[in-house]
């Protein structure tokens, strides 16, 4: 099947009570892996390309693989931007056929981050493309717990700013954080459920990785919409090139890679049976 958007899927994941996986990727091993993965456990999955990566990977690149591992999938499959940093950047993954965008104006006042998301909006409403927005500050996880929790979403403002934006999901601030804890994560489980009750769309939580699994489901249980996961799948990547590169330089390149995707694979999947344990039908 062709490239989704996720609106579908974050509707279908707060009605059958899961989270869709929303998986960084870089290249076509680690687009492989996390497609595989979702096609085993009879999901839809949202291939993200990281902001900082896209000028790496390409963006016209990135989609015709994402394209074809579509194609591929029994299941749908959606390719978005993850924490887009303007406009612009934006403008050019939906002009290279992305089906999601994520702008992250979270640094942004309140007032600013509304009318440069709407423009946003606007533009991928007219293209099918759905949009995600950032409220509250995610930090790196390498932050001690008093800055990863210092700026925090609130709940009013976070269905407020839902409202005047129109978009389709809404990353929150909850205490999880990008990247590998310094300190075990203090994730702030009555703010997010305030959250998921009154905010009018599909609820998001990034800094999925590192988080312990029985965390990860309850974050499920409570009804988060899209989870997003990177470091631990480029941590086993790069974890197995090392290995294999350690065994000795007549390895081939295939085998290097080939192992290398079957390793994110395994992370994958194993993400995918929390992210599915509480899953309708």
């Amino acid at each position: 099947m062709e490239l989704q958007n996720f609106s579908a899927m974050l509707r279908d994941a707060r009605e059958r009570h899961y989270t869709v996986a929303a998986l960084n990727t870089l290249n076509m091993e680690t687009i492989q892996a996390v497609t595989a993965a979702a096609d085993k456990a009879a999901s839809p999955v949202i291939v993200q390309i990281y902001h900082k990566d896209l000028a790496f990977a390409g963006a016209g690149y990135i989609a015709a693989i994402a394209a074809e591992a579509a194609r591929e999938s029994r299941f749908p499959v959606c390719l978005s931007l993850d924490h887009g940093q303007s406009f612009e950047q934006a403008m050019v993954c939906m002009d290279h056929h992305f089906t999601g965008v994520m702008i992250d104006l979270s640094s942004s006042d309140f007032d600013r981050n509304i009318a440069d998301t709407k423009r946003v909006v606007a533009e991928a409403r007219a293209r099918g493309v759905s949009v995600e927005a950032e409220l509250g500050m995610i930090f790196s996880a390498r932050e001690a717990a008093s800055v990863r929790n210092s700026s925090m979403t609130d709940p009013d403002a976070a269905a407020l700013f839902a409202e005047r934006t129109g978009v389709d999901a809404l990353a929150v601030s909850i205490g999880t954080a990008h990247g590998l804890y310094a300190t075990a994560p203090e994730i702030d489980f009555d703010r997010l459920e305030r959250i998921l009750r009154i905010c009018p769309c599909p609820v998001v939580v990034h800094g999925g990785s590192d988080v312990p699994d029985d965390q990860i489901l309850q974050m499920v249980r409570l009804g988060v919409a899209k989870l997003n996961i990177g470091t631990d799948l480029m941590m086993a990547y790069k974890r197995s090139l090392a290995g294999s590169l350690a065994s000795g330089p007549g390895v081939s390149t295939s085998l290097l890679l080939s192992e290398a995707r079957r390793k994110v694979r395994e992370i994958a999947e194993h993400k995918f049976s929390l992210l599915n344990a509480y899953r309708v039908g």
